[in-house]
């Protein structure tokens, strides 16, 4: 689910040419102000390195939540689950 981490390399210029801003397809740079405890935390519990890891896991996680929102929610419309091992209990 996480991104790779991508590694700068020094590009040099030619011509005065500027260098084009990051080099992960998608990303962008964000400031945010946010409480530097619960990122500590949220890193902890994850188990990554950088507070960008910790940001990037933490999303996935809340998309992913979703889709497993929405998956359930259709399961739901189309009548549930049967519960096929509910006899093999009671014997």
């Amino acid at each position: 689910m996480a991104k790779a981490v991508v590694r700068r390399t020094k590009r040099s210029r030619v011509g005065g040419a500027s260098r084009t801003r990051g080099s992960r397809a998608g990303w962008v740079r964000k400031n945010v102000v946010m409480d530097q405890r619960k990122l500590d935390a949220a890193r902890r519990a994850l188990g990554v390195d950088t507070e960008t890891e910790t940001i990037d896991l933490a999303l996935d996680f809340v998309a992913f939540r979703r889709e497993i929102a929405q998956g359930i929610a259709a399961v739901r419309r189309t009548g549930g689950v049967v519960d096929v091992l509910e006899g093999r209990r009671r014997a």
